[in-house]
């Protein structure tokens, strides 16, 4: 059984490749799995992020929009947590990432109250002012997760074997899938040779 947690940014285009790679791999190996996503979002994501997009060939038109964008989502997910529950979160998450991750020009209002429609969620239940501390509450924990396994860059997959004999795997950045394959079938032991791959052994399952 492996335990995963995603630290990503709620519309970044590498996190949502990220998350495609790792579901692919764990199908191909037809492996037990739990999903922690941990969206992240400051400045420094953001410029990271604008930075990736430039590089793909994408030119965001509205920065501040895309700022705003990135901060309701955010929101948006730990919204739908406390609401709906981790499974209905992630696909939301999910729908908007492949909805923008090829051109973040095509997001508008309207497209998170579509996808929330589309899951058959109540987005002014979603919104409403009352579980706004839950939801501040909710992001601080994330907050502080993400500085307990000193996660420095986004994205960053934390992957804990739970019949292993080591504590964790943190993996930065894009994943390349034979090295995730071989992972998974090592039960987590990878060299240090292998570029932006740590084991890291001081990580603890909370």
């Amino acid at each position: 059984m492996f335990e995963i947690f995603l630290f990503v940014n709620p519309v970044g285009i590498y996190c949502y490749n990220t998350e495609v790679l790792i579901q692919d791999a764990i199908a191909e190996l037809n492996i037990n799995s739990s999903f922690n996503f941990v969206p992240i979002i400051n400045t420094k994501v953001i410029k990271e992020d604008i930075i990736r997009r430039k590089k793909s060939g994408q030119r965001i038109l509205d920065i501040p929009q895309y700022t705003i964008a990135s901060f309701q989502a955010l929101r948006n997910y730990h919204a739908i947590k406390f609401e709906y529950g981790n499974k209905k979160a992630r696909a939301y998450l999910v729908a908007l990432q492949q909805a923008i991750s090829g051109d973040f020009n095509k997001y508008s209002e309207q497209l998170p109250r579509k996808i929330a429609q589309d899951l058959n969620l109540n987005f002014d239940r979603i919104t409403d002012h009352r579980i706004a501390p839950y939801v501040d509450n909710s992001i601080r924990q994330d907050k502080e997760l993400a500085h307990q396994f000193n996660v420095c860059n986004i994205p960053t997959t934390i992957i804990f074997n739970e019949s292993g004999n080591y504590s964790g795997v943190m993996l930065e950045g894009i994943l390349a899938h034979d090295k995730l394959i071989r992972l998974f079938k090592n039960t987590g032991c990878i060299t240090r040779e292998d570029k932006d791959y740590y084991p890291a052994r001081h990580l603890r399952l909370i």
